[in-house]
């Protein structure tokens, strides 16, 4: 952009209209008399520009701006004027009188302000005020929401809480109230019915059972006393047996140390598993995350590649159009200003010939360079190569060796390889082996309780002569008996089946059960089952077949559903030969029954229907489950003995490995010490001659490759360059020939090169949009890629040191357990004497336990049948009208009236315990009523709606606060982007300046730096070097040096960022003509392509010029003269 023509009318000084025509499109200059008007020139075109006041023209008292003739609006114009960097608001292109001497006064931190503007970091501190703003408004809106949720929306959603809190307790105790209530009813209904059913048979069986009872409390208190007097015999034996050895007791603490270390370090070391487990996993996660990085930037690299030479391309295409319309024009304006003269007619076309043949000359230079180099380098090249055989030699023994160290490493390495020993075997077998001894140990618990649990059902005698083969004695029923997976639904019907036989001991013949009964010393009455005598009742295969077909798939043995060995078959048969076992009570009733079938019947549930007309149900017995128990201790010690075993080959495995850990330390300790000598010897060759001679032939042949690639481009430009000096030589003759044709013709082709121009630079510029936002998502991809690379090492390094932590760890662990072995080896060969006399009280205390909780049973039920008996009678007549009023009074007790007392039915008087469920239903009543009265039943509508406007607020300040985050981070980039742009904008400032100064004082320097001790944002002082001094203060320049030092500054500034016109309004007034010359000069060399237009009354200034522009002030008006120099 520059100035063409300047029209002034009625514009201060310029009455007149006045046309001001034929600017230079480099230098222009305005001279005149003091008074003539010459400054005015340069008001008219700031007041054109807006910089004074923005009022280009009135028109009925309103601002009217026009573009080119067409109206146009204000933001318009203030961006046509940016986009060739000439602001209106910052004018850097301006410098007006007196700017010299304002630089002069400036102190360190206006400078500093200067430098800042030029960098355009002053927008910065606008934005950064702006965003401070808005977070004071998001600070205040913080605060008033905080505020209403701290004293309005919290105290009352808090007491509308503890409000739903009472309310959901009140409809908690309106449903268990009427729970209870329909419970404490069904329980009196089914209490009223049994009582009416019972009858006086039931009184009789209740004496009976009564006295049955009391017979057998007086045997369990017998049999209580005399176990008691056993026990305390025995412990009076193992006392003096303790006293006789002190060692087991210093043995037992040390091993009870040894087992809390075990157990600290055994938690070290799985926490060290958790902790490594957790790396890898994170270290998968992204190993994953990179892989999908670079695939997606191998994916893309393609398309940035592509997207960066299309941009190339356009921009190539661009500038070549550039440089043909320049030169057009400066073709086109050398040959219109030169007609007048015959000597200037061909000084466009000379100018471009010689630039032409000047390029020729660079090219051919450049061939002649390349070919140069590509000499020199081959001669050195020749020369290494004859030189790097004998260093080769002075190298083979060090090659040599480093061959034989290679090959022994590989050796070791296989060696290591086949080794027997492997440290990864050995540590899963030590896990293994933690896990199986952990298995062992809960399993053993499991077991140990069962047998406590079940210990009555331990057979326990003394050999009734000597040598006595105990496999003559089989054990109990409920031991022999095995009840597979898919048969334990049976367990309670096959118990039931059973009854006391379950107790029964099965031996081979009559004399061994004899043999037993006389002097097997048994602690308590039994009942044996002689296998040679006993006859078994078998069902009849005809009644079972036909039992089934009368009810499909609900009738089964109970001898087919329990499991059992070949010898005890008739004892099996005997227990439970002769009943069916049927999954519900119609199909028992039906089977017992039936006139072809009449055989005893028992439901999953445990009701016996026998064919002589009883039936037998209600409670289940108080031993229930002992077969499914049974079944559990014999798994358990099943399990007890696979693990041991298991265990016992684990440590054998250890044993056999530890014997080969020696040798392979040994082979790892060699193989480290062969990887030393190798990385010695590596690090001799890497000093040698030859490898030195080796790597620079390496790099001759990368840099003639470099010298042939620039070669033919050389090559190519020179023929270019060539052809186009031969094309304008033609042109020179053809345009003596026909001046006039050539120019309208120049004319044509720069008009049609024009119209083309924006279409070009528009194309480029999005390409370059599109090549730097594909350039930005490469170096994003790229960023990534690196984090994640250098996060996978860290995780390596963290997994390695957290390996060798738990390989430490684990031979503290391993030594450890050895100690423990030994310690507790020792305890159990001392503790062997005591083990029999624990194991006698341990089964006494069992006996004890057994009989204790029997006796108090058989107390509990015998009190209860007393208390029974004594009611029965006067409550029997009560109860009919007792039911009759609960039925009128609750008449669901018709629907419901199935449901009571079944299991897991809401009348289950097992689970749920009526007597307890009267003495709730009382309480809960009168909380009830109390409740009633305080409770508010609204509360879950208003603190539904309170919760909203709470869950609303609450959502608003957390977008309030995050939007305060974001405006944060911003200021922070801001102040950080501003640091970095001024920097940089101060060092090349500083550059050009020291470089200016010196063009226009020759052997002279300056430069821009930092006050000593502070930081840039203190601001910048100027420093000057005159004659190799540097001058402590400016004020030790003359007044020519310091204009100087200012006006250098000012150029700096300017070049910094380039505008395509400069105003300058009488810049050399304090300097004399040399220093103006050199300024002109400095206008030519160092701002090409920028018009500037200068008001100066020194001859060294305006006669730099290509126009003069000459103001005389004549009868009040001033006028302009136009002057053109060569």
């Amino acid at each position: 952009m520059y100035v063409e023509e300047l029209i002034i009318d009625g514009f201060k000084s310029y009455a007149a209209r006045t046309h001001i025509t034929g600017w230079d499109q480099e230098f222009n200059a305005i001279t005149g008399l003091n008074g003539s008007g010459k400054s005015n020139i340069l008001d008219a075109i700031c007041f054109v520009l807006g910089i004074r006041n923005y009022k280009l023209i009135m028109v009925g008292g309103k601002n009217k701006y026009m573009i080119n003739g067409h109206t146009a609006q204000e933001h318009a114009v203030a961006n046509m004027l940016q986009s060739v960097q000439l602001s209106i608001n910052n004018p850097h292109f301006l410098i007006m009188q007196g700017k010299i001497t304002q630089v002069l006064n400036m102190q360190p931190p206006e400078i500093l302000a200067m430098i800042e503007e030029a960098a355009g970091t002053r927008m910065f501190e606008e934005r950064k005020d702006k965003a401070q703003k808005t977070m004071g408004k998001k600070d205040k809106k913080i605060e008033e929401i905080s505020s209403i949720l701290a004293e309005e929306i919290t105290p009352k959603l808090d007491k509308l809480r503890q409000e739903k809190q009472a309310y959901l307790e009140y409809q908690k105790v309106e449903i268990e109230l009427d729970r209870l209530r329909r419970l404490v009813v069904a329980y009196d209904y089914t209490k009223c019915e049994e009582s009416i059913s019972n009858g006086s048979q039931s009184l009789l069986e209740s004496r009976s059972r009564l006295d049955h009872l009391s017979a057998q409390i007086e045997t369990l208190k017998t049999e209580l006393v005399d176990i008691t007097k056993s026990r305390a015999r025995t412990e009076e034996a193992r006392k003096s047996e303790m006293s006789k050895n002190g060692e087991l007791k210093a043995l037992q603490a040390q091993v009870d140390e040894l087992s809390k270390e075990l157990v600290r370090i055994k938690t070290q070391s799985d926490l060290k598993v958790a902790s490594i487990n957790e790396e890898r996993a994170a270290k998968s996660k992204l190993l994953e995350s990179k892989c999908k990085y670079e695939d997606e930037l191998a994916q893309r690299s393609g398309g940035f590649e592509q997207q960066a030479a299309k941009y190339a391309e356009e921009k190539l295409q661009y500038d070549d159009k550039v440089k043909d319309v320049g030169r057009l024009e400066e073709l086109l304006q050398s040959l219109t200003t030169g007609v007048a003269s015959d000597e200037g007619r061909e000084g466009g076309f000379m100018q471009q010939l010689q630039e032409a043949k000047r390029e020729t000359s660079d090219a051919a230079t450049a061939i002649e360079q390349a070919k140069l180099r590509i000499g020199l380098l081959d001669g050195e090249e020749s020369q290494i190569k004859s030189n790097l055989e004998k260093a080769r030699k002075d190298t083979d023994s060090l090659l040599n060796e480093k061959t034989k160290f290679e090959e022994d490493i590989l050796n070791a390495e296989v060696r290591l390889k086949n080794h027997a020993y492997s440290p990864d075997a050995k540590r899963d077998l030590d896990q293994k082996r933690s896990e199986i001894i952990d298995q062992l140990e809960t399993v053993d618990e499991h077991r140990r309780r069962l047998e406590a649990q079940m210990g009555n059902f331990e057979f326990q005698y003394q050999d009734p002569v000597r040598n006595f083969d105990r496999g003559k004695v089989k054990g109990l029923v409920a031991h022999l008996i095995n009840i597979d997976d898919n048969n334990k639904f049976a367990t309670v019907a096959l118990e039931i089946t059973a009854g006391a036989k379950i107790y029964n001991v099965i031996v081979d013949d009559d004399n061994t059960g004899t043999l037993l009964l006389n002097n097997g010393k048994l602690r308590r009455r039994v009942t044996i089952i002689p296998l040679n005598k006993i006859s078994a009742q078998m069902l009849d295969a005809d009644i079972v077949n036909f039992a089934k077909s009368l009810a499909p798939g609900k009738v089964d043995t109970a001898l087919s559903l329990v499991g059992f060995s070949k010898e005890a078959e008739r004892a099996m048969a005997y227990v439970f030969g002769s009943t069916f076992i049927c999954k519900d009570p119609q199909t028992a009733e039906q089977v017992a029954f039936h006139k072809n079938i009449r055989r005893k019947a028992v439901t999953l549930e445990g009701d016996v229907y026998d064919p002589a007309g009883t039936m037998q149900g209600g409670a289940k017995p108080s031993n229930s489950g002992v077969l499914g128990r049974l079944q559990e201790l014999k798994n358990a010690r099943l399990k007890h003995a696979a693990l041991h075993n298991e265990l016992a080959a684990i440590e054998s495995q250890l044993a056999s490995i530890d014997e080969l850990k020696d040798s392979y330390m040994e082979l790892s300790r060699e193989l480290d010490l062969l990887k030393h000598r190798l990385s010695l010897i590596q690090q001799q060759l890497s000093y040698s001659s030859y490898t030195q001679l080796s790597t620079r032939l390496e790099e001759i042949t990368v840099e003639r490759s470099e010298q042939e690639m620039v070669l033919p481009g050389a090559i190519t430009k020179h023929q270019l360059a060539s052809d186009r000096a031969k094309k304008i030589e033609k042109e020179m003759g053809e345009f003596s020939q026909d001046k006039g044709g050539k120019i309208k013709q120049l004319k044509k082709n720069l008009d049609k090169l024009k119209a083309a121009l924006p279409k070009a630079e528009t194309k480029m510029k999005d390409c370059q949009r599109v090549s730097q936002e594909a350039m930005l998502e490469k170096e994003e991809l790229e960023s990534e890629i690196s984090d994640l690379l250098t996060q996978t090492e860290n995780s390596d390094n963290t997994i390695k040191s957290l390996d060798v932590e738990y390989k430490d760890i684990q031979e503290t662990l391993s030594y450890t357990k050895e100690q423990l072995d030994r310690k507790q080896t020792a305890v159990s060969r001392l503790g062997k004497k005591l083990v029999v006399f624990d194991k006698e009280i341990a089964e006494m205390d069992q006996l004890h336990r057994t009989k204790q909780s029997d006796l108090t049973t058989v107390q509990l039920e015998s009190e209860q049948i007393a208390h029974e008996l004594e009611r029965f009678e006067a409550a029997q007549g009560k109860t009919q009208h007792v039911l009759n009023d609960l039925l009128k009074e609750h008449p669901w007790i018709v629907d419901q009236r199935q449901s009571f007392g079944q299991p897991d039915s809401a009348y289950d008087f097992v689970k749920n315990d009526p007597v307890q469920a009267k003495r709730n239903l009382r309480k809960l009543e009168s909380q009830f009523e109390s409740m009633r009265k305080t409770t508010n039943t609204a509360v879950m509508a208003n603190i539904e709606n309170v919760t909203k406007r709470e869950t609303s607020l609450k959502q608003m300040l957390k977008t309030v606060i995050r939007d305060k985050r974001k405006i944060e981070d911003t200021i922070e980039s801001l102040d950080k982007y501003k640091v970095e742009t001024l920097e940089r904008t101060w060092k090349l400032v500083d550059k050009d300046f020291g470089a200016i100064f010196g063009e226009l004082l020759p052997g002279n320097t300056s430069r821009l730096e930092m006050l000593e001790g502070k930081p840039l944002s203190e601001g910048l002082a100027i420093r000057v070097n005159l004659g190799g001094v540097w001058k402590q203060s400016l004020t030790e320049l003359s007044g020519g040096q310091r204009s100087l030092i200012a006006l250098s500054l000012i150029l700096s500034l300017l070049q910094f960022k380039p505008a395509p016109m400069y105003i300058l309004d009488e810049i050399d007034a304090a300097l004399d003509l040399s220093h103006t010359q050199n300024i002109g000069q400095l206008f030519r060399t160092r701002f090409k392509g920028s018009q500037f237009i200068v008001v100066s009354l020194k001859e060294g200034m305006f006669n730099n010029a290509n126009v003069v522009f000459r103001a005389r002030f004549r009868n009040g008006i001033s006028m302009v003269d136009r002057i053109a120099q060569n």
